[in-house]
């Protein structure tokens, strides 16, 4: 495991898993159920499957919490010793979700941000065997924080419009990120970015990932509020 890359809304760490967690982490994703989404944000973007997420809280992996895949529990711990990325756990987030994916030839992931939600940021690590430079698939991003957003392109309702006018209005060019095997990405919440499309020359071979977000429960939120609130009434009285 070392990381080959940074900027300031990305991590790259390459040779994530040892070889034999990593075959884990493939049987896994195998015996993982997954459906067919004709799309995922637009429907140009093509099919994708998708697993069920699997939530957890932040005693995934503590003592007796509970034996857990351990690619989940060295993702998780990855999120924690990267408190100066996605932040402190339990203060600025709480949960943890894992989702398989799997992109076919001819489909890629539209302009988004994966903004809202509680989200901190998220991780998206590559699962398949092989993949070769020349079949697409490529994780592209702006690495550029988020910038205002004039009145009539928050009024835009097509998300990819609207990150595509971000795009424009930009400095910067995206960085295009390879799908290696065994490579994990860490980005930032709000961070604009794009799957590109898998090129017919991939054949039969699927862009195979493990993604999930770090996040802030919007209802441990809202609960630890009205805490607060009692508490203040009641010194109040």
């Amino acid at each position: 495991m070392h990381e080959t890359q940074r900027g300031r809304r990305y991590i790259i760490v390459d040779d994530f898993l040892s070889a034999p967690d990593f075959a884990a982490a493939q049987d896994l994703m195998d015996r993982t159920p997954c459906t067919l989404r004709e799309s995922v944000i637009s429907t140009e973007d093509g099919p994708a499957f998708r697993s069920r997420g699997t939530r957890f809280g932040l005693d995934l992996g503590s003592p007796g919490a509970g034996e857990q895949p351990q690619v989940y529990e060295e993702l998780a711990r990855a999120v924690r010793t990267h408190a100066h990325f996605y932040g402190e756990a339990g203060t600025e987030w709480d949960s943890l979700t894992f989702t398989f994916w799997k992109y076919p030839v001819g489909s890629r992931l539209g302009w988004h941000n994966d903004a809202g939600l509680g989200r901190q940021g998220e991780f998206i690590l590559f699962l398949h065997d092989r993949w070769r430079p020349s079949w697409g698939g490529e994780l592209k991003l702006i690495d550029e924080d988020p910038q205002p957003v004039p009145e009539e392109e928050a009024a835009e309702n097509d998300l990819v419009l609207r990150m595509e006018a971000r795009i424009e209005r930009s400095p910067l060019s995206p960085i295009a990120i390879m799908p290696k095997p065994n490579r994990l990405v860490m980005v930032k919440s709000d961070t604009i970015h794009t799957i590109g499309r898998v090129d017919h020359t991939a054949g039969d071979k699927l862009r195979r990932t493990l993604t999930g977000f770090v996040s802030k429960s919007p209802k441990r939120e809202r609960t630890r509020a009205n805490a607060l609130e009692n508490l203040s009434a009641m010194f109040a009285n």
